[in-house]
């Protein structure tokens, strides 16, 4: 019974060749950079809008907006579409990766 389950155990577990590893390793740096791009992309529009509405306000002569409040907002904002980037970009990998190996499994056979 034991040896039974540690062969299942042996089936469902999948060796990762050299090239899979290298996939997944390229497919995370991807990822990364993709992330700070967006979340750079993102904090230097929020920080250009503080600028903006710090301007006219002065210009106005109305209260201006308050930095820490914006900058959060801004922060939270570049955060949620940069994670949502890079876990998009980090899902096409792994498909790519799963489409790779069951491609050379059916050849293989």
């Amino acid at each position: 019974m034991i040896f039974r389950l540690k062969a299942e155990a042996t089936e469902l577990v999948t060796i990762m060749t050299r090239v899979e590893k290298r996939l997944l390793i390229l497919w995370c740096a991807l990822a990364f950079v993709v992330w700070n791009g967006v979340y750079d992309m993102r904090m230097h529009d929020t920080v250009r809008g503080y600028l903006l509405d710090t301007a006219l306000a002065q210009g106005g002569g109305s209260r201006g907006v308050d930095m820490r409040v914006v900058l959060h907002r801004g922060q939270v904002d570049a955060i949620a579409f940069s994670t949502a980037w890079a876990l998009g970009v980090f899902l096409a990998g792994i498909v790519t990766m799963w489409t790779y190996r069951t491609h050379i499994r059916q050849t293989d056979a």
